[in-house]
């Protein structure tokens, strides 16, 4: 065997090793906690959106195609975008509104396409269709991916409930194996310190401890991007993220 490891087979081993470095989260008073502001912008020419052609269960889901827009842009403002901070070890409390999500099926499309919830917060799964689903979510990890939740969930099973645990990304894709056009994601939120854009791209995070932290701003389909920031006590903050296509 060679001494060398690919990054293929790097990836897969980092799957099975589990991500000591982040403590649980932890509440605590914050004083002097500062704030955060700023856009995520995009910058050249918008992907052409992505089709699907609906292959069954057409009473279900419709006939035809699916077209789905996985970079939404306008007037140079990125939408979509997940802005956290990442590795926070204790701070202001978790929104009540992440702490239990619901995740519905409908028309074979997941509704929403994007959102957060609290790490080991509740996950409610819906099927609103006269159709059989599998549910199937994977933690993302740079180029590797691991299974998470395998449910398959008949048209009589109307309600799956889980909690959102991950190891090592904040990053789940969901699928449907029976619809292979179904797609959305969760973004598992290990500290409350996150923002989702607005429609002109903005974002704003409240109440941080005085620190140095790594910021990062994710798209589904655009990847991460990130930078170091410094906040003082009662400070302000300003960043700005540019993507473009890949």
């Amino acid at each position: 065997m060679s001494k060398f490891l690919t990054p293929f087979v790097l990836s897969l081993l980092l799957l099975l090793v589990p991500d000591v470095s982040l403590a649980k989260y932890k509440v605590a008073p914050v004083s002097g906690g500062g704030t955060i502001t700023g856009k995520v912008s995009f910058e050249g020419k918008i992907p052409a959106p992505v089709k699907y052609i609906i292959t069954k269960d057409h009473d279900a889901c419709g006939k035809g195609q699916v077209t789905r827009q996985e970079v939404d842009a306008k007037d140079g403002a990125l939408r979509g975008v997940v802005v956290y901070l990442d590795k926070v070890k204790k701070g202001k409390a978790y929104p009540k509104e992440i702490q239990s999500v619901v995740v519905d099926q409908k028309k074979c499309a997941y509704v929403p396409y994007l959102q957060a919830v609290a790490e080991g917060g509740k996950v409610t799964i819906l099927n609103s269709d006269a159709a059989h689903h599998n549910i199937h979510t994977y933690e993302i990890i740079g180029r590797a991916k691991r299974s998470m939740w395998n449910i398959s969930q008949p048209k009589q099973r109307k309600k799956v409930v889980r909690r959102a645990k991950v190891r090592r990304s904040p990053i789940v894709r969901i699928e449907c194996d029976v619809h292979n056009w179904m797609k959305g994601f969760l973004f598992v939120a290990r500290n409350p310190y996150y923002a989702l854009v607005g429609a002109d791209g903005r974002f704003e995070i409240t109440d941080v401890p005085p620190g140095k932290y790594s910021l990062r701003a994710w798209h589904p389909a655009l990847g991460v991007k990130k930078k170091r920031i410094t906040i003082s006590a009662g400070g302000k903050k300003a960043a700005a993220f540019t993507f473009s296509s890949r």
